[in-house]
This record gives C-alpha cells, structure tokens and sequence, in this order.
C-alpha cells in the first residue's frame, strides 16, 4: 500500500521510494532532520487548538484499517473535527491533519511547519483530496495551514494568529487527472529492480534525501590528479595595511549563537526569528595589550527570555570599546532585531551598532587569500588556512547548527550532567569563534 509520504517521495525521485520500500536499512536520517520532524510533529499538535474539540481517529498503536473505521464512525456521528482522518482509495492511505466541517461541507487542512505555501506542499494535499474524494467525501475546499510570519507573541500563544489557511483548492485540481497514472507507475517500478537513477538535484530538493550516502557509495570513484593547494597568500597590501589603519582601540571581537524556535518560544519573538542565547567577547584595550574573554550563555528555561540578559550583560561588557569586530552581517542584524523588540535598550544599542566592522571584508574582497581557502571567506576556511593551530575539528560541538539543536535540546533534558557538559561545549564552541577572529586580525596586522 503506498501513502501520501511514499507517494510524493516517488514523485520526486522513484530510486528514493524503491529504496524506502526495498532497503529501508540504508536510510540514514541526520540529527537536524529529526530535530525538523519533532519540531513539525509539535506545530501539527497546536494547529488542532485552531479547531477545537476535535475527535482524534489515530490512536497510539491502532492498526490504520481500524484508524479508518474510527474515522467513518465519527462522520456517521455527525463529528465536525476530526483530527488525523484516516482514508484508503485505490489502495493509498493518507492521515488528514485536520477534517473539518462547516455548514455542512468539508474541508481538509494540512498542516506545514513552514511560513508559507511550498510546491512540495501542492503535491501533498493533491493526493489527499484524490483519496477524500475517490471515497465519496463531499469536499469543498483544501487548505495548507501554514505559519504566520507576521505574528508576534504576546503572552499565551494566540493559535488564531500563529496560523494562516490558504486554500490550495486552485492549484491541485489541475493535478488529479495525473494522480492515477502516476500511482499505476509508481506501483509497476517497485516490482522492479531498483532503479537506475543518478544523482542530481532531486538529492537535496526539496529535502536532504535520507538515501544520499547510498547513492554516493554507487557512484563510480574517478581516479584525479591530486592538486597540491598552495597555503602561499596573495595579499593586496596596500588594501589591506587601509583596512587595518581604520581600526581603533580598545577594539573588542563579538559572536552570537541563535537559536530559531518555529513556534515563538518568548515575548516579542516570532517564527523562526533567531534568538540569540549565547555570546562570546574577546577585548583588548590597547595594540599588543593583554586579550580579556567574556562570555554569555542563557538559562535553558522556557519561562526566561535569553536576550534580556545578553542585551544588559553586551552593553556593559563593550561601553568602553572603540571598534568591535562581527565576522559578517549576522550580529548587526541580530541587534538591529534586539533594538526593534526592546526599544527601552535601543540607544545603548545603537552605540554598538555604529561600532561595528566587518572582519570578512578583507577575505570577501580578496584583499587576503590562499589556495586553502578554496574561494570561501567563511571563518571555517580562512582561520585553518591562515592560523593552522585552531581548529574546530577537535570540538564535540563544531558548527552554528549543532549549536542551536544542541542549546534548543537543553529545553526538555533535566540530566544535570548531560546539561553541564553540552554547555561547557557551547562555551568552547562560541570562544572559538571569536578567539579565531583575535588571530586573524593579528595576521592582517603583520602584512
């Protein structure tokens, strides 16, 4: 029996669904994509507050034939929601988010952990509405429920104003004279051998393919001559040296890490607004003077907003600074945002904003480069490039994105030990970062 996720895992690639269905022990889900998943399972939950007193016909260890029967007895009973209606036509099962009655005609709504309508999305609910219908359901309408980015929390969560419907009614009626063929062919490839699909573009759009690495393992190795890149720099340093001369002391280096809650977590957030949790500060008052760490790293508690701490704590810690180094736009951004949220705090941290420089600059235009940073002026390429030393390989916690599933998992762990140590590990992270930024600028000072 295929389903809606099968179904628009063949649409876009048959190699992917033979795979699924075949070699299921091949899949290989990462860490981000299951942290993805339990952040969407949490944003279907709450979009049943949009209709409340919903009947559920999914229940924990129900076979999906009795999900089914469960679903047309609550429609015999005249119930107008029911959440998860469990539907089977021409042998394809799809679970409805949301079945909904109003004045005596149905509509279906999907529910997506997004801020808008994907074509991905189109493709979903068209197989939807292709069962509902096939069974005989009187459907009215179709709707992608998806988040609304204009919400701003306030309080308790509004439900009302977290979601936006949008009927999609228009855009998959087009596409159910293809829905039957595509079954028929989707069905005729699994009896088959698996398919002989090469990779492209389908592996990573509109998902990371949970089948990547087994692929990669069949594609044919390519003996190439091994290019020995040169770590020699080019420097413009005429361009350089006018960079460098412009920055005054003390001059202080700053890095956030943020995390991105689909559902605001916090007053005046919304969703998938980067917060920032975590900071990292290096100082030095003078040229060649003693380097001072600061550091700042919130509670992992829903109820306290990080940013009220980190604003307070940053404005102190840089009042006495002359020039602070962002290595790229994010920390002005992340401010700018602060200013807009808390407006009490906007002046003082405007003072950091006008203090602001840009330490990419000199790598973004190529003021500065070697062969070893491969054409990328991200940090992750320059700092083993130019300062071989540091490395964030020997980190547990070595990226942005690590970083914030990592503080966002603190928020439902109560291991003590677990806690202690995956925030040593943030700490190490986030000081890396700015402690590669003091060892860059020392290598364009001696240009």
């Amino acid at each position: 029996m295929l389903s809606k996720s099968k179904y628009t895992r063949g649409i876009n690639c048959q190699k992917s669904l033979w795979l699924y269905v075949h070699k299921s022990e091949e899949r290989l889900v990462s860490e981000s994509s299951y942290a993805v998943m339990s952040q969407g399972t949490n944003v279907g939950e709450l979009a049943c507050g949009y209709f409340p007193g919903g009947k559920m016909a999914v229940l924990e260890d129900y076979p999906w034939i009795e999900s089914v029967e469960r679903t047309q007895e609550f429609i015999r009973q005249g119930v107008e929601t029911i959440y998860e209606a469990t539907f089977i036509f021409d042998d394809v099962l799809v679970a409805v988010d949301i079945l909904h009655k109003k004045d005596g005609k149905w509509s279906l709504y999907e529910v997506k952990s997004t801020n808008s309508v994907k074509p991905q999305h189109i493709k979903d609910v068209a197989v939807q509405y292709y069962v509902l219908k096939g069974c005989g359901l009187d459907l009215e309408d179709a709707f992608l429920m998806h988040l609304n980015r204009d919400y701003v929390r306030h309080g308790d969560l509004d439900i009302n104003q977290l979601f936006l419907p949008e009927s999609v009614l228009a855009h998959i009626i087009p596409l159910q004279q293809d829905i039957a063929s595509n079954l028929g062919l989707l069905r005729e490839m699994l009896e088959n051998e698996e398919p002989d699909i090469q990779m492209g573009g389908q592996c990573s759009s509109p998902y990371a393919c949970d089948f990547q690495a087994y692929c990669s393992r069949l594609v044919p190795a390519v003996e190439q001559e091994i290019k020995v890149l040169s770590s020699l720099p080019e420097v413009k340093e005429a361009e350089v040296k006018a960079f460098v001369e412009k920055v005054q002391y003390p001059l202080h280096h700053l890095d956030f890490e943020t995390i991105m809650p689909v559902v605001p977590m916090f007053d005046e957030s919304r969703p998938y607004q980067a917060i920032p949790f975590q900071y990292s500060l290096h100082c030095q008052e003078k040229e060649g003077g003693e380097i001072a760490h600061y550091a700042y790293l919130a509670e992992s508690n829903p109820a306290i907003d990080p940013r009220i701490s980190l604003i307070k704590q940053m404005i102190e810690q840089t009042k006495n600074a002359t020039t602070i180094f962002m290595y790229s736009p994010y920390e002005r951004t992340m401010i700018n945002q602060m200013k807009r949220d808390f407006p009490a705090y906007a002046d003082e941290l405007q003072f950091i904003v006008d203090k602001l420089v840009d330490l990419i600059v000199p790598f973004r235009k190529k003021y500065y480069k070697t062969e070893t940073m491969e054409g990328s002026a991200s940090i992750k390429k320059v700092l083993p490039a130019i300062c071989p030393e540091l490395s964030y390989s020997d980190l547990e916690i070595g990226d942005g994105m690590t970083a914030s599933n990592s503080f966002l998992e603190l928020y439902s762990r109560s291991d003590e030990q677990y806690i202690a140590t995956t925030r040593e590990n943030l700490l190490k992270y986030c000081h890396l970062d700015t402690l590669a930024m003091v060892k860059v600028f020392e290598v364009l000072q001696g240009v």
